[in-house]
């Protein structure tokens, strides 16, 4: 059965600034929810290039967020990393380190922290696979720490994804997860000094997998002795059958098929 990654979701004090940060990079908030416990907001290219990347503030929870252990890093990829970063510092970043050039692959990176002290990667690779030079920000992967990433890479493996990418760095082992003909792209790492089980704390609230058929995809899950914690069942108001499972390490992940008009 076929699976993409859609949406992943980590939780701001103020969607509204968040919102308008992620829009001074470059991107655009094509949708906007509200549901009982929280208010939602989706940022990406307007153009639907890459990935999408959901805001959510919750209701009635005026505590600071908690960042734990479990998301790492949010990549930005763009074609004027120059003029992003400046553009993320005018827009109240923190910088955490100037565009440079990476001497391992053909990119250049730069990072900051944004305005609820999530580390942004931005990435311009010289030049694109895909030949583009002018879309100025779109969202790339994001990156998750896991304890045991051969483990991560079964379970994502079972729900449809593609490991199509392994890399290892100083600090961490890591893979991507993907479809690559279609949605985003998660990456996974395991950190060279990970003791213990992941801090999930309260930044990251769950990642989403599509498929066209949620239940097949639950019971295929189930099946393979991974977790639910909420079992398949029609969500009337966007006419999409969600379910939930836990990874490995206890993530959140939202099974979901949309269902045509």
């Amino acid at each position: 059965m076929e699976a993409w990654l859609g949406q992943y979701c980590i939780n701001v004090a103020d969607l509204d600034r968040s919102v308008a940060f992620y829009e001074a990079l470059g991107l655009a908030n094509t949708s906007r929810t509200d549901i009982p416990q929280a208010r939602e907001a989706i940022v990406e290219d307007a153009g639907g290039k890459g990935g999408k990347l959901q805001l959510a503030q919750q209701l009635g929870d005026v505590a600071p967020i908690q960042k734990g252990n479990a998301f790492w890093k949010l990549y930005v990829n763009t074609n004027d990393i120059d003029t992003v970063y400046q553009a993320a510092l005018d827009a109240g970043a923190v910088a955490v380190s100037a565009p440079q050039r990476a001497e391992r692959w053909p990119v250049t990176i730069g990072f900051v922290e944004d305005r609820d002290g999530y580390l942004v990667e931005f990435v311009q690779r010289h030049p694109w696979l895909d030949g583009d030079d002018t879309t100025r920000a779109w969202v790339g992967q994001y990156c998750i720490n896991v304890t045991d990433i051969e483990a991560s890479i079964k379970f994502y493996e079972t729900l449809g994804l593609e490991c199509t990418s392994r890399t290892e760095i100083e600090v961490a082992k890591e893979a991507i997860l993907e479809n690559p003909a279609r949605g985003g792209k998660m990456q996974l790492a395991q950190q060279v000094g990970q003791d213990g089980p992941i801090d999930m704390g309260t930044a990251m609230w769950k990642l989403y997998v599509w498929s066209h058929d949620t239940g097949e995809l639950h019971e295929k899950a189930v099946a393979a002795g991974y977790t639910s914690t909420m079992e398949p069942f029609k969500a009337e108001r966007w006419n999409t059958t969600i379910a939930f499972l836990a990874d490995p390490d206890g993530y959140q992940v939202e099974l979901a098929t949309r269902h045509p008009d």
